[in-house]
C-alpha cells in the first residue's frame, strides 16, 4: 500500500482492448488500468479533485464503498482531511472476519477519520449526519462536502475526459455499456457524450433497485438505453459468481459488484446490438471484491 501511494492516476492508460465474448467481440475500456487502486468509474467522477482548493473533505456511505476508498486516496496523497460517515462494521463470528478487511481497510490505512453510526443507519440519516459535521467544520479550511456516489459538478471533468476518449478510439457508431449505481457516472457521461460523441449509443445498466430514468429527468439529461439488473444490488447470486469465472477464463477480471451483473444483463440483451462495434467501460473497484468473495463461499464450492 505504501509504495502504492506514490503512484500517480494515469489515464492514458486505459485503451481499448478487444475481448471474444459469448461470440462476439467487445473492445473494453480499460479504466481499471487508471491506478493499482484507486481507479475506473470512481477515478473518472473524482478526477477534479486532485487539485482541491478545500482542506477537508467530508462524505457518507456504506462501510465498503469504491467511493469511499478513492476519496480516502485521493485525500492522502494531497495531505487533506477527510471524514467518512458510515454505518458501524459488523465483524462475522468467524475470527477471522473479525477486522475490517477490503476498502475499509485500506481506507483507514490511508489516514480516513470514520465517523461510525449504528448497523442498519438509513441513508438519509447518514446524510443528515454528514452535513451537520460539515457545518461544525471551520471555513477557513475551506470544507468540502461530498454527497454519496459524488455529484455531476464534481463528475463531469472526469466524464468529459472520457467521452473525448472514446471518440478518438472507436468506430462512428459504437454501443457503450457503463454499468451504474448511484447514477451519476452514466449521467455525467451522457451529458458529455452529447457534446463530444452524438453518434455514440450510451446502455447505462442500473445494478441498483432506484429509477435511474426519473434521476435523468430530474437533472434534465435526456436517458439513454437503461438495462435494469434484476438482481438484488451486492447480494451474491450463482449467476453472478458464474459470469466472474467466465470473464477470468477469458483473460478479463470483473468485479463482483457492478461489472460482472453487468455482463450477465448484457448477455441477455445481446440479441438488440446485432452489427454494432460494442465497447464495455471496466469500472474498476476490484479491491471490493476481498469482502465481496467470502460471502460467495457456500455459492463458489457447489460451481
Amino acid at each position: 500500500m505504501d509504495s502504492l501511494a506514490s503512484c500517480k492516476l494515469c489515464f492514458s492508460r486505459s485503451n481499448l482492448e478487444s475481448f471474444r465474448l459469448f461470440g462476439r467481440e467487445f473492445l473494453i475500456k480499460r479504466d481499471d488500468k487508471i491506478h493499482p487502486l484507486c481507479n475506473g468509474n470512481k477515478a473518472r467522477k473524482f478526477a477534479a479533485l486532485l487539485d482541491s482548493p478545500h482542506h477537508i473533505w467530508i462524505s457518507y456511505g456504506g462501510n465498503q464503498s469504491n467511493a469511499m476508498f478513492a476519496l480516502a486516496y485521493l485525500a492522502s496523497i494531497q495531505t487533506k482531511a477527510f471524514h467518512y460517515v458510515m454505518p458501524r462494521f459488523s465483524p462475522k463470528k468467524n475470527a477471522q472476519d473479525s477486522k475490517p478487511s477490503g476498502n475499509l481497510e485500506h481506507a483507514l490505512r490511508l489516514g480516513m477519520q470514520p465517523h461510525i453510526l449504528p448497523p442498519g443507519t438509513h441513508t438519509h440519516e447518514l446524510q443528515s449526519h454528514a452535513l451537520a459535521l460539515y457545518n461544525t467544520m471551520p471555513q477557513n479550511k475551506k470544507p468540502l462536502f461530498i454527497p454519496q456516489g459524488g455529484s455531476l459538478e464534481l463528475a463531469a471533468y472526469g466524464m468529459e475526459s472520457l467521452a473525448i476518449e472514446l471518440k478518438k478510439s472507436a468506430s462512428s457508431h459504437p454501443v457503450i455499456f457503463y454499468t451504474s449505481g448511484s447514477g451519476v457516472g452514466v449521467m455525467a457521461l451522457q451529458k458529455a457524450l452529447e457534446t463530444h460523441f452524438k453518434d455514440a449509443l450510451l446502455v447505462a445498466i442500473s445494478c441498483t433497485q432506484q429509477n435511474l430514468e426519473q434521476a435523468f429527468i430530474s437533472h434534465n439529461i435526456k436517458p439513454p438505453l437503461i438495462l435494469q439488473s434484476p438482481y438484488a444490488f451486492a447480494k451474491p447470486k450463482k449467476e453472478i459468481w458464474a459470469m466472474r469465472e467466465y470473464l477470468l477464463s477469458q483473460g478479463l477480471a470483473c468485479d463482483l459488484i457492478y461489472d460482472s451483473v453487468g455482463f450477465c444483463v448484457i448477455k441477455e440483451n445481446l440479441a438488440k446490438f446485432a452489427h454494432r462495434e460494442l465497447i464495455f467501460i471496466h469500472s474498476g473497484g476490484l479491491l471490493g471484491d476481498i469482502s465481496q468473495i467470502p460471502r460467495y463461499a457456500h455459492i463458489s464450492l457447489h460451481t
